[in-house]
């Protein structure tokens, strides 16, 4: 017996279409007409209207006084839900694992605290001759390439000047230490992180490090998508590669 298409099955173009509607707010939209939502979502007003009215309905969806509509109190609580449920750590150490599998080197996530940077996660690499730290470590912010990612795209990011990702620093903080970060989004587009690789100098060379570049893109992209913030993550790369031409 031949298995079904998913996207062929009843109801599917439906609920498609719901959630076409749902998807084709952006971050900054207050409120849409229904000609801006059949606009975007490519459907005939009338068909918009009906679907919008269903949303409504299960206050996804909320029309005010001028008649456009906003996301309703449903979107909220499907929120909080989603946020209480995400233990980013469950994402996150996999992804570090992955790299400290890949490049025998040190994996973490820095912070930004203050005039800070805080080893937030970390798995440690197998070599016995490593950069071995634990969570809860705080560094300044000084040269190391983890830092210059957390002033770049942190909220009072004071470092304007574009740089390609990721980024490499040899003897900033430790004479004997280099690193390789690149950033980390979450939804809505905020900083969640730098993400970091760690080793001696002699081991993590600048060559070592244009070999792993594509492995830390790779894992930087697979967990800004499992955080919600791949957008984010796809203009920073972008950006990077345009300063890189």
């Amino acid at each position: 017996m031949v298995a079904k298409d998913p996207k062929t099955m009843p109801g599917r173009a439906s609920a498609d279409r719901f959630l076409t509607i749902l998807t084709c707010f952006q971050r900054g939209d207050e409120s849409l007409s229904l000609a801006e939502i059949a606009a975007r979502t490519n459907l005939v007003k009338s068909t918009a209207l009906r679907l919008s009215a269903s949303l409504i309905d299960h206050n996804l969806l909320i029309k005010d006084l001028h008649g456009d509509y906003r996301l309703g109190p449903e979107i909220s609580r499907l929120n909080l839900i989603y946020s209480e449920a995400m233990h980013a750590e469950h994402y996150v150490i996999p992804v570090l694992q992955s790299l400290v599998d890949i490049s025998g080197e040190t994996a973490s996530i820095y912070i930004r605290h203050g005039s800070y940077r805080l080893c937030q996660y970390r798995v440690n690499s197998p070599h016995q001759l490593g950069v071995h730290k634990q969570p809860g470590e705080i560094r300044p912010m000084d040269d190391a390439s983890s830092a210059k990612v957390l002033r770049r795209f942190g909220d009072n990011a004071d470092d304007v000047t574009g740089f390609t990702l990721p980024l490499y620093s040899s003897g900033a903080s430790d004479p004997y230490a280099a690193s390789l970060s690149i950033p980390v989004f979450q939804s809505g587009g905020a900083l969640f992180g730098a993400m970091v690789l760690a080793g001696p100098c002699n081991r993590l060379t600048e060559q070592r490090a244009t070999e792993l570049a594509d492995d830390m893109r790779a894992s930087a992209r697979l967990l800004s998508r499992q955080l919600g913030g791949e957008d984010a993550m796809a203009a920073a790369l972008k950006a990077s590669f345009a300063v890189e031409a």
